[in-house]
């Protein structure tokens, strides 16, 4: 499913994406043990783009591949992939993953902080418009 307002970049995974790139990249990935092993999204993009059976046929970016990661994880093809600063990896041990839980929780934590903010703002400028209304028509 698109995010609203990033449509076209947030497009769900082609078939292609699905049968070919997926599973490359899971091939990939499930080597890289441990947060020390961590590939970042450039390096998988251009390893990608550069394999022969994926150049001159398709493209990868950075937003494609983290909606590809997103697929990968939802459906536990690979489990306790993580990411961090470094990039993408498969937890080591207890620790690596309950770290990833963590700083994924707290970014979610911040996103929600910023909504509740947003949604704060939008009572307060139209305080005189109803708000229902308003915001059912504009989403």
């Amino acid at each position: 499913m698109a995010l609203k307002g990033f449509e076209n970049i947030t497009q769900d995974l082609t078939e292609f994406e699905v049968e070919q790139v997926v599973p490359m990249i899971v091939r990939g990935l499930s080597q890289k043990i441990g947060k020390a092993n961590a590939v970042n999204n450039k390096y998988i993009c251009e390893k990608i783009n550069k394999h022969p059976n994926i150049i001159n046929k398709y493209k990868l970016n950075g937003v494609k591949l983290r909606k590809i990661i997103q697929y990968i994880r939802l459906r536990n093809i690979i489990e306790g992939l993580c990411s961090s600063s470094n990039g993408y990896y498969v937890a080591e041990n207890m620790r690596e993953l309950k770290m990833c839980i963590d700083s994924l929780t707290q970014r979610i934590n911040t996103q929600t902080k910023v909504r509740d903010m947003l949604t704060k703002n939008m009572i307060s400028k139209y305080q005189n418009v109803d708000i229902f209304k308003a915001y059912n028509n504009i989403v």
